[in-house]
């Protein structure tokens, strides 16, 4: 019975540590654009934007058009998108055919692709902790294995993953994607957040998410970037609240951060910017892996996405990215989408920020579509 009971210890232990490790493989080219962002750091800076293509001020569903690209004549370096918010639906099983146009138009051109998720609620509601029908229910823990709702998480997953795997470039090779699951979870609004799962069941949620994609779909081509939110309020983050939730260096690729709040209009706080983004190269420095302003964009004091500014990204975004030799070593930064005159995050024909954002891209530090073949 002793040698029953510890050739069951024994299998227990085994596939305890299966499931919490995964040998990753990378793509051919997922290498090479992981490659690409070590390259470019301290050199400059690739420019993103979320839904580069698609949508803008004034019109909508042209998949070729781009607000940037008719104020530049060239298109960010980088593209966003969403996996279930906006105008991509990827993790429902819809959309794919749109959304694999719109990534293969930046990677033919010579830019790249990132995905952020915007998990929908398996109880109802969506994205938002605010939306939860029943805040008594912790919905991470509710999807983990074993949970009520875990078989909807793997519907989800399993979608994602159908489309990452379905991402061909004209010469048979997967289209490399930067992935950002489970976002600004240092913050509250998501449920996801911290505030809502513990900090072991939020690193089991993303150790679990990397290794169902990789080991049991085999989805090769992803690059996983870990984005934390920058504090409220004047305290300035900290190491130890960049790393809250952390789920160790074999299940991250690319150390973000999302910060709108500290270039705000009127409420500006560029010391505090700037020690947010020396933390995260800090500590992606240490750990020999790129680091990125993953979200960012103009808002005025209350939470406006008008650009009340016109001269807010170089006084303020470019201000920031320059301030030291630190602060520079971000290898891309992107910020929010264009949807209408009363929020947008980038210049646009027409507006008045249109000569302050030409200065921007004119700065030879910041890096467009035409500079990304710079730094294999």
């Amino acid at each position: 019975m002793k040698k029953v009971f510890f050739i069951l210890f024994l299998i227990c232990v085994f596939t305890n540590a299966t499931s919490q490790n995964t040998e990753r493989t990378s793509s051919e080219l997922t290498q090479k654009l992981y490659d690409k962002l070590l390259n470019v750091k301290g050199e400059g800076v690739f420019f993103g934007m979320q839904e580069a293509t698609g949508r803008g001020v004034g019109w909508r569903d042209d998949n070729d058009r781009s607000d940037i690209e008719m104020v530049t004549r060239d298109y960010p370096a980088l593209a966003g998108w969403g996996a279930d918010y906006g105008i991509t639906q990827i993790a429902r099983g819809e959309g794919f055919e749109a959304a694999r146009y719109k990534m293969k138009l930046f990677h033919d051109m010579g830019g790249f692709n990132t995905i952020e998720w915007h998990a929908q609620n398996p109880y109802g509601g969506n994205y938002m902790w605010k939306g939860h029908p029943d805040k008594s229910k912790n919905v991470v823990k509710a999807i983990l294995p074993g949970g009520e709702k875990h078989q909807e998480f793997l519907t989800q997953l399993d979608n994602m993953a159908a489309f990452f795997n379905s991402l061909i470039d004209d010469d048979g090779l997967k289209i490399p994607i930067i992935f950002r699951p489970w976002h600004e979870h240092t913050g509250w609004w998501f449920w996801w957040s911290k505030k809502h799962c513990s900090e072991a069941e939020y690193i089991q949620l993303w150790k679990f998410t990397v290794n169902y994609l990789s080991a049991e779909k085999e989805v090769d081509n992803l690059l996983y970037a870990y984005s934390p939110w920058s504090s409220f309020g004047s305290r300035i983050i900290s190491r130890e609240d960049y790393l809250y939730g952390y789920p160790g260096d074999a299940y991250v690729d690319i150390l973000g951060l999302d910060n709108y709040y500290d270039l705000r209009h009127h409420a500006t706080n560029m010391r505090k910017f700037v020690k947010s983004v020396e933390i995260t190269v800090s500590i992606a420095n240490e750990k020999n892996k790129p680091a990125a302003l993953t979200e960012t964009g103009a808002f005025t004091m209350f939470g406006k996405a008008t650009m009340p500014e016109k001269d807010w990204f170089t006084k303020k975004l470019l201000k920031g990215i320059m301030h030291n030799e630190i602060t520079r070593q971000i290898s891309y930064v992107m910020v929010w989408h264009n949807d209408n005159k009363d929020h947008f995050h980038a210049a646009y024909p027409g507006h008045p920020s249109v000569p302050d954002f030409l200065e921007f891209y004119n700065n030879s530090y910041i890096l467009f579509m035409s500079n990304t073949n710079k730094y294999e």
